[in-house]
């Protein structure tokens, strides 16, 4: 059963977002992502066989947030080595904006669920056509300028989330895209797959979440599109969005590991 954890300290909704909120740049949120520093010091040693699935949330939400970064890029790499042509799909989906952009409604099918060990051939090649078209809405028409490191932190920054939400989150993209194969991680989706992560994550773990507009705007999308990537993830996950101690502890160690 998923373990609730309280957030950590919330920006008040009368700052404005594009304002700093944070000047002292030893605070904790202005860490840089580029250093596996505050990894190290935080992570649990996968060596010591007194450690207990409950230690992950020794884990400080800063420390986690870098995991989460460094899984993600990890995977941008793996399948940059293994590319299988989803970067090339034709892409109507509105660039990152750090503002409320307007967007045209975008028309979407119905999609059922995954179909488990199915033996029938045409509905197992309709479920990968559902699971291509759902892959799809992540994808930008160009790689957003700013990198993952720093939207993270800006993530982080205006809607702080706690350890489990972004150990979370990787544990829901991992699955997906090393186990289910529904989608690849590309440079111009992994922005919107680490919104919809965290977003969905933090509904599914937290008793209390932000208000859908802040998280839109500043994750730099609209909200109805963000509606469309939370639905979309969900579907993709198939709705299989529990998460225990032991999963998230495996994920935090993840890092140690060799990508095959």
């Amino acid at each position: 059963m998923a373990t609730a954890v309280t957030q950590t300290t919330t920006v008040p909704m009368s700052q404005d977002i594009d304002s700093n909120p944070n000047p002292n740049p030893n605070s904790p949120t202005m860490l840089k992502l580029g250093s596996t520093d505050n990894i190290d010091r935080h992570q649990p040693d996968d060596h010591d066989s007194s450690q207990t699935p409950t230690a992950v949330f020794d884990i400080s939400p800063e420390a986690a947030l870098q995991l989460l970064c460094l899984n993600i890029e990890r995977l941008g790499a793996y399948f940059a080595q293994k590319p299988v042509g989803t970067d090339e799909l034709h892409v109507h989906d509105p660039p990152l904006n750090y503002g409320t952009p307007a967007e045209d409604e975008l028309k979407a099918k119905a999609v059922g669920l995954h179909v488990k060990d199915c033996s029938d051939p045409l509905r197992a090649t309709e479920e990968a056509i559902q699971m291509a078209i759902l892959a799809k809405k992540f994808l930008s028409k160009k790689v957003p300028p700013i990198p993952l490191n720093e939207y993270l932190l800006r993530l982080h920054r205006y809607c702080p989330m706690s350890t489990a939400v972004y150990l979370a989150a990787s544990v829901y993209i991992s699955k997906m895209t090393l186990v289910e194969n529904v989608l690849s991680v590309l440079p111009k989706n992994m922005h919107r797959l680490v919104l919809a992560g965290v977003w969905v994550a933090s509904k599914a773990l937290e008793d209390l979440s932000y208000p859908h507009s802040r998280v839109a705007k500043v994750g730099g999308v609209s909200e109805q599109e963000l509606s469309k990537l939370e639905i979309s993830f969900c579907f993709l996950a198939d709705f299989e969005l529990r998460v225990d101690a032991q999963m998230l502890m495996n994920e935090a160690l993840r890092s140690r590991t060799t990508l095959k």
